[in-house]
């Protein structure tokens, strides 16, 4: 059986979400934007990619496991999702920006 801590996303919060940028600028990660292609169009993170949730399993089914992903939609709910679908793909390195978009647009308020 599966041990839950195994199973708990990595959660960043806006300023350190933004130092793990810097990784996705080298490709060394990709940036994945689970929101709706509208959504997307409207406001996205540089470097990011737009795979909505509903098309995790289809649209990433071909990438390494290995791949290192930074996951973040408007406000985490969606990461969630997201997080459960990849990890079940076998996924071994993801990280949720906490709060999603709007955390971090707060963040840049401030």
């Amino acid at each position: 059986m599966e041990d839950r801590a195994s199973r708990e996303a990595a959660k960043a919060a806006p300023e350190h979400f933004i130092a793990l940028l810097e990784i996705v600028e080298k490709g060394e990660c990709l940036l994945i934007d689970v929101r709706n292609p509208e959504e997307f169009r409207a406001e996205r993170i540089e470097g990011s990619m737009n795979v909505p949730v509903d098309s995790i399993r289809s649209d990433l089914s071909g990438l390494s496991r290995d791949t290192p992903l930074l996951i973040y939609c408007k406000t985490g709910k969606r990461c969630f999702r997201a997080f459960d679908q990849l990890h079940e793909m076998g996924f071994k390195h993801i990280t949720m920006l906490d709060g999603g978009i709007e955390a971090l647009k707060a963040y840049y308020r401030k």
